[in-house]
């Protein structure tokens, strides 16, 4: 087949059980599932059988960059799918920064990684070249070190490192995949998988041009798409995500005190105005994007003076209100060792908050914490227990495993407290209160997640009402589908929820690629997409029982605020979730059907798997 412009043409797959690699087109992909998340999805699904153990040398992590990669289009880097050994099934976790980019210029769509290495090793990529080296003057180096070792070792500080740290050696199922520093591929322990292989870092220089159809007119496009994002995103250009702490607090819908309360007595302390008069350095990008909303920040004074992160408002949520935590300086400092050590922001502040639920319950004592008092708001103690946990530290080992891994193992009714969907914690919005995020959330591929819907965000803004069912389902489906084609491109989702309409995305691929793609056709890709992550997830057994929170949402009414007496009804929330299906042509159990598969256009090789599984 003809290569479109603006993809390298190939997939690279390295095996480290025997060293060997090979170079494979993607030509006859990308058609069908454009790039990232899309291509990743269809290549992991095609490379191992869903049911394998995650951490086996038979599972495979698959990083893909998309078509808007390394052009003038503001975009996001790259997308890396795979099983999650949190939650048992599909998982893909984005990053930002240049890894995605020196990729692309290498020459490569995709990288399948595979097999295990005897010892530990990582990837050096340099365009055609490709060669494994050892890494075990690196094992147990925290991410930062690692980033400047293997720069030093190679000779060349323009080469970007996916790395994983010491919480990815030791599977910890939270553990992240992190390059460029605090850019991270967080959720759903990818740097376990890493960690499982023997594989250390992955680091990669590109010199090929990425070419593009019309570079005159693409150029237009992203000057129009860079006009948009300053009309309409001037509070991200300022504040960053930590502008919605304000927000989502006065509505009384920020979950605080591990799920127990939704508004935080203590929230202007950790506000984005707070954050840019006291500890801002100053606002980063990802690639061509005029929205600057990172935010750097640093500890100019007291016990960790010193300590640098890039702040987000997950972040802000998970390690401050969700533990009851007014201590910005801890914020920033438990934020530094996530990303040194190597682990999930929004997970690990859901894991200390349980483990705070569990000390104040009685379930577990100073006997289990090692003296540490796990009391609400104990900064000291978070900061402490992040480290525990990513080392696999006494209790930190139990913790390590995820809270549904962790209530598993401590029992005494831990499983009650648990907050989670199908093992995968949480982000910070209550469903009692907001309908379409109940929903949502409930649906998403990879378990508890905000990204593949947002439809909490129409909600917060006001624009639908956060308490009706009326037409959740169906705004729901549209936005996973569009948000599936942002991802594949691939499209910060900042800038997809606010810009990318399905007309601007039709518009794009003219310039880009070469190809034009109308709006029913690009609808139809999304949910191509959409139905293969949920075809994985069916064969590992889920269905309608895993489309659900957990029972303290539906029996444990919101006790102040607002949103006081609210809880989640059984009776709304399975009409929405009927809907939702029926919509999808999936059946009663939310399992896709063959005719919907047939309808989609997708492989024989989904449809003997999908058959197997209803079997």
């Amino acid at each position: 087949m003809v290569m479109l412009q603006a993809y390298s043409g190939y997939v690279l797959e390295i095996d480290l059980s025997n060293g060997k690699f090979v170079k494979k087109s993607s030509a006859g992909l990308v058609k069908h599932y454009l790039g990232g998340k899309g291509l990743g999805t269809r290549l992991l699904y095609e490379g191992v059988e869903p049911t394998v153990d995650p951490l086996a040398p038979e599972s495979e992590l698959v990083f893909a960059n998309g078509p808007a990669t390394g052009t003038i289009v503001p975009n996001k880097g790259y997308i890396v799918c795979f099983k999650s050994p949190l939650t048992g099934i599909y998982a893909s976790s984005s990053s930002g920064g240049r890894f995605a980019v020196e990729l692309k210029q290498a020459g490569y769509d995709a990288l399948i990684v595979k097999g295990r290495s005897r010892k530990p090793v990582y990837l050096w990529i340099d365009d055609d070249q490709v060669q494994i080296k050892s890494a075990e003057n690196l094992w147990g180096k925290d991410t930062f070190e690692t980033n400047d070792l293997i720069k030093e070792e190679l000779g060349d500080d323009e080469i970007s490192v996916a790395r994983i740290g010491p919480a990815g050696e030791k599977l910890v199922k939270i553990a992240g995949i992190f390059n460029d520093y605090s850019r991270t591929a967080g959720r759903c322990g990818a740097g376990a998988v890493m960690g499982s292989k023997n594989l250390k870092a992955i680091a990669v220089r590109g010199t090929k041009n990425v070419e593009v159809a019309d570079i005159e007119e693409l150029c237009h496009y992203a000057e129009e798409i860079n006009d948009l994002i300053d009309e309409e995103m001037f509070s991200y250009r300022k504040y960053g995500s930590p502008f919605s702490v304000s927000i989502v607090n006065e509505l009384g819908v920020w979950p605080t005190r591990y799920w127990r309360k939704q508004q935080f007595t203590g929230y202007k302390n950790i506000t984005a105005p707070t954050i840019n008069i006291k500890v801002l350095i100053k606002n980063k990008a990802c690639l061509s994007c005029g929205a600057h909303c990172g935010k750097l920040c640093g500890v100019k004074s007291g016990k960790f003076a010193g300590a640098v992160a890039e702040i987000d408002f997950e972040t802000l949520w998970a390690l401050g209100a969700l533990c009851e935590n007014d201590n910005l300086a801890s914020i920033i400092k438990a934020n530094e060792l996530c990303d040194r050590l190597g682990i999930d922001t929004i997970s690990t502040g859901n894991i200390i908050a349980f483990a705070m639920d569990c000390y104040e319950r009685g379930i577990i004592g100073k006997e289990e914490t090692g003296g540490i008092e796990l009391v609400w708001g104990n900064y000291e103690a978070i900061v402490e227990m992040v480290e525990k946990i990513a080392l696999r530290d006494g209790l930190g080992n139990i913790l390590a495993e995820g809270v549904r891994g962790a209530a598993q193992k401590l029992g005494k009714d831990a499983e009650k407290i648990a907050v989670h969907i199908k093992g995968l914690e949480p982000p910070a919005f209550d469903p009692r209160c907001l309908l379409g995020a109940a929903l949502s959330f409930a649906v998403a591929d990879r378990g508890a997640c905000h990204l593949p819907g947002s439809l909490y965000t129409w909600e917060v803004r006001g624009r639908i009402n956060p308490h009706s069912t009326e037409g959740k389902a169906e705004f729901l489906k549209d936005l996973e589908d569009r948000f599936a084609v942002c991802d594949s491109l691939i499209l910060c989702r900042f800038v997809s929820r606010d810009i990318y309409t399905w007309e601007r995305l039709e518009a794009l691929f003219p310039p880009l690629t070469g190809l034009k793609i109308g709006k029913n056709e690009l609808k139809r890709i999304g949910e191509r997409i959409v139905t293969l992550t949920r075809v994985f997830n069916t064969v590992n057994g889920i269905g309608m029982k895993d489309d659900v929170w957990p029972e303290r949402f539906f029996n444990e009414p919101i006790s102040e605020g607002p949103m006081r007496g609210r809880s989640l009804r059984r009776e709304e929330f399975n009409k929405m979730l009927s809907e939702y299906y029926k919509l999808r042509g999936w059946d009663e159990n939310g399992i896709p059907t063959s005719k919907k598969l047939d309808e989609l256009k997708l492989e024989d090789i989904v449809l003997k798997k999908i058959i197997a599984a209803q079997r």
